[in-house]
């Protein structure tokens, strides 16, 4: 299907996929301090164990700081996923795939909905203590409401991201506004994510599917491919 129109400024899309790539990955490493517990056993046999053990890792004010900032940077990095997706739908509806166009953009608007939230739940107890001076909980939610916070993330955040690639990556590879190779590639990413997005790893193949991309309509933009 040919193009059938060209957004006025192409050439600004396509970072919005680079930074998302960028802070997403940054964030979750930021997020994802925890405590020391390789010793596994002793604490899934004695949860009240495990609950201090986070308490007190809580109450040390560097640990509460590289949560809170991380929280922070994937909140950032959720909004510049929600500009890349209006990027990927300005593309694909200038090649005529409007309405995976408009499917892909709605994944990215509910993934950083979720995305948001996940990260909220993962610093809201050092957050707490550090902006509210709140007393650190003394049982297990200490250690759940990581759990909860990452859940959430995976989740219902793995389904939006699947709707993203696979109606994206779909649109694009039929609609010539992407590489047939990188759509496909979308497709079935996005259907590893709604279905084992609990495992974590496909979401890095997400990440990486966002930045080849946003390189990809850096290097192509839409009015290059109108002249060609």
């Amino acid at each position: 299907m040919e193009p059938t129109q060209a957004p006025a400024s192409p050439r600004h899309t396509g970072w919005a996929g680079i930074v998302f790539a960028v802070l997403y990955v940054v964030g979750i490493i930021m997020v994802s301090s925890s405590p020391d517990h390789t010793d596994d056993k002793p604490f899934k046999d004695n949860p009240t164990k495990l609950a201090a053990l986070w308490r007190a890792y809580y109450n040390d004010s560097g640990h509460r700081r590289t949560i809170v900032i991380g929280a922070f940077v994937i909140i950032a990095a959720a909004i510049a996923f929600v500009v890349f997706g209006n990027d990927l739908r300005e593309r694909l509806v200038a090649y005529g795939a409007r309405t995976t166009g408009g499917l892909a953009f709605a994944g990215t608007i509910v993934f950083a909905t979720v995305t948001a939230v996940g990260a909220i739940a993962l610093a809201w107890i050092p957050g707490s203590k550090t902006f509210g001076d709140s007393p650190v909980p003394t049982g297990e939610l200490n250690y759940l409401a990581s759990q909860l916070g990452f859940g959430i993330m995976l989740l219902p955040g793995g389904a939006a991201a699947a709707l993203t690639l696979v109606s994206g990556g779909l649109g694009g590879a039929r609609s010539r506004a992407l590489p047939a190779w990188l759509g496909w590639a979308g497709v079935v990413i996005g259907v590893l994510l709604f279905f084992i997005a609990a495992f974590f790893v496909p979401l890095v193949l997400l990440v990486l599917w966002v930045l080849i991309a946003g390189i990809v309509m850096l290097r192509r933009p839409v009015a290059a491919a109108v002249a060609a």
